[in-house]
């Protein structure tokens, strides 16, 4: 049975993994999992264990000394929740107690050690919690184990831990023979390849460089297999010596090229989703309730903001209600989640200078430290609040290059959405009571906007104004009856 927990609140996770010690502080991780602290420091605790077996009693030593660190910000933080786990390093050596009992001594909490298989089951829970309906294969790549995850739309199918990470030599052929066994096919347009780990997060960085790609999140990151091959081969030819890895990558970065262009070319996987995704996303969504794992990610994240960034309650609702004949310029499912979305943002930035608005409200979105929003999402949701926020005269002025990510029709959608946002907004003050008695229709050549008898008095010079502007995108002349 599950120990479930609180769906908002405060937990720390500590990840001991064959390469480096993971510390998270995690609040409102109900579906938003938001680090107030996240802190990676490398260790190797795993180095050399595939052929000594045993824990070098050095990086013991140093990985004592992490964990006193962590323990000590834990105390100092006044956190009761905090969980503790192990991977391949601690499971593979023989002497591992040698660590574990002086480290759980320090915590003052027990380290649950988990099996391959375990790991690989929290890694596909992490991730599907953000991707609902993934589908394909999941790698997690670490430094003494590599879990493969098969999943079919959201559920897990079968997963297998392998004894190869990126401290590990490689035989390319053995290795090769392995995964052509597995006979897992991933060639289909719907099917991904879910790459979580520093090392697929690092190949992420060099692509980005070489191709100057627009967002710095990694996770969402969507990598041709072509162009992946590329930059593989070419950091196994120069070992690791290529612009935009990062120095710490470089030593063990060749190996986990080899491991990556086998499973890719064999499984005929035809693009690499980076994930930011990982283990500990896994272990703290295994400890809450069913029922705050099951909503929509984008929804929900903008909830958990929204609680934080708006002025009045209920004034997505409103919104929502008043703004819902602008979904027919498009595919209504689609732009439905998105319209719920952009009302729930729609005052994230309200207590910012005026001047900034903007380009804050776009910058908060584009920023945010969560891996729940595709990049698509995230652009979308970014452009259309910039233009909530923008003035008419600088409207086409979008200061970031978003052009590989949005189509033109999301291009057009987020103005719209962005202008019918920009109205509502500065008729009713922030106030979602006033909105409701303001009414919409669309038709093929009119935008149609009703005031009553206790709204006319809303319809000002500069709400007309964006009145205006917003019929002038749609290509659609204005009636205003009041």
């Amino acid at each position: 049975m599950l120990n479930l927990i609180e769906d908002h609140g405060k937990v720390a996770v500590i990840d001991i993994g064959s390469n480096s010690l993971r510390f998270v502080i995690f609040d409102r991780y109900g579906r938003y999992p938001y680090p107030l602290f996240n802190e990676r420091i490398t260790c190797r605790l795993g180095d050399g264990v595939q052929k000594t077996k045993r824990l070098n009693k050095k990086r013991i030593k140093q990985s004592l000394e992490t964990i006193s660190r962590f323990s000590n910000i834990i105390n100092e933080a006044g956190l009761e929740k905090v969980l503790a786990i192990g991977t391949a390093a601690l499971r593979q050596a023989e002497n591992s107690d040698a660590f574990i009992k002086p480290a759980e001594e320090i915590l003052n909490t027990k380290i649950r050690i988990l099996s391959g298989e375990e790991e690989g089951d929290l890694v596909a829970r992490g991730l599907i919690s953000n991707i609902p309906l993934a589908n394909g294969i999941i790698a997690d790549l670490g430094g003494g184990s590599l879990e493969l995850i098969k999943v079919q739309n959201g559920k897990k199918i079968e997963t297998i831990s392998l004894n190869y990470g990126h401290l590990i030599e490689i035989d390319e052929k053995k290795f090769k023979k392995i995964i052509k066994k597995l006979n897992w096919e991933n060639g289909s347009q719907d099917q991904f390849f879910y790459g979580v780990g520093g090392s697929f997060r690092a190949l992420g960085l060099v692509f980005k460089h070489k191709n100057k790609y627009p967002l710095d999140i990694l996770h969402g990151l969507n990598i041709s297999s072509k162009k992946a091959h590329r930059i593989l081969n070419k950091i196994i030819k120069l070992n690791g010596d290529v612009q935009g890895l990062p120095q710490s990558r470089k030593a063990t970065m060749s190996n986990a090229a080899k491991i990556m262009r086998v499973i890719l070319k064999e499984t005929k996987s035809k693009n690499i989703f980076v994930c930011g995704t990982s283990v500990r996303e896994g272990v703290v969504l295994e400890n809450l309730s069913i029922r705050s794992i099951k909503h929509d990610p984008l929804i929900s994240t903008c909830e958990e903001i929204a609680k934080q960034s708006v002025r009045f309650k209920g004034l997505a609702t409103s919104l929502e209600k008043l703004l819902l004949p602008i979904l027919s310029i498009g595919n209504k499912d689609e732009l439905s989640r998105l319209l719920k979305a952009s009302c729930l943002m729609a005052d994230i930035a309200w207590n910012e200078h005026t001047s900034f608005r903007n380009v804050i409200a776009a910058e908060k979105i584009l920023m945010l430290p969560t891996n729940s929003l595709t990049h698509r999402e995230r652009a979308w949701l970014a452009k259309t609040l910039f233009h909530r926020y923008n003035r008419p005269i600088d409207l086409v002025k979008f200061p970031y290059k978003l052009k590989p990510i949005l189509s033109l029709e999301d291009n057009y959608t987020s103005i719209i959405f962005g202008l019918s946002l920009r109205f509502a907004m500065a008729a009713c003050a922030g106030l979602p009571d006033l909105l409701n008695n303001i009414n919409i229709n669309l038709s093929e050549e009119y935008l149609k906007v009703t005031f009553n008898e206790n709204t006319k008095t809303l319809l000002i010079d500069h709400v007309y104004e964006k009145l205006k502007v917003l019929s002038f995108y749609l290509d659609k002349k204005l009636i205003v009856k009041l």
